[in-house]
């Protein structure tokens, strides 16, 4: 099997994998944490925001109640259901649309800021998850990221695991995303702060 066939097929599994539950039961787990981000990112009302492997909608919701203009986008068909749904109950205008981290269904420079709450972390390609993030968000707009850490409980916990379930070889794991000197060079000069 080919590396692309190979990353297809985890792309494919991981879909399967976030449609076969029900993210939204902790996405409402997950939201007091998503507000205390939220504020501090200090993002103004009428901006535009991506936020990538959204969800239900946890950090969009928020934010479109704070008068962001939110879209989020998510590779699992259901929590972008759960997310629409929940944006609809509040009358919210917020927009989530089904796609791929790696290759978003957006026009270059279309946002001020493009997010992710410990989302896009898990795509299995991580340098083009980094050039769509800089592809879509417009020149000195604001990237922000929350993820988890190598050496944080979810870092260890998933090193523990790989030593029993080893995860796919030719994908780096996802905790890399928590290292600043990766994700330095995955941004490489196309952004100004890290």
């Amino acid at each position: 099997m080919s590396v692309i066939q190979n990353i297809e097929t985890i792309k494919t599994r991981m879909k399967d994998a976030w449609n076969a539950g029900d993210y939204g039961k902790f996405a409402t787990y997950m939201e007091p944490g998503a507000s205390e981000i939220l504020k501090g990112w200090r993002l103004p009302a009428g901006c535009s925001m991506l936020d990538v492997a959204c969800g239900a909608g946890q950090i969009s919701i928020l934010a479109s109640r704070a008068g962001i203009d939110v879209t989020g986008v998510d590779i699992a068909p259901n929590s972008i259901d759960t997310a629409r749904a929940r944006a609809a109950r509040e009358g919210l205008d917020a927009r989530f649309d089904e796609g791929d981290a790696e290759s978003l269904p957006y026009a270059d420079e279309t946002f001020d800021v493009v997010t992710t709450l410990v989302g896009a972390m898990f795509a299995p390609q991580p340098e083009k998850v980094a050039r769509e993030f800089v592809r879509v968000c417009r020149p000195g707009g604001r990237m922000l990221m929350v993820n988890w850490t190598p050496e944080g409980f979810v870092g260890q916990m998933f090193k523990t695991l790989g030593r029993h379930v080893p995860p796919p070889s030719d994908v780096p794991p996802p905790v890399l995303w928590g290292n600043e000197e990766i994700v330095k060079e995955r941004f490489g000069k196309s952004v100004s702060h890290i």
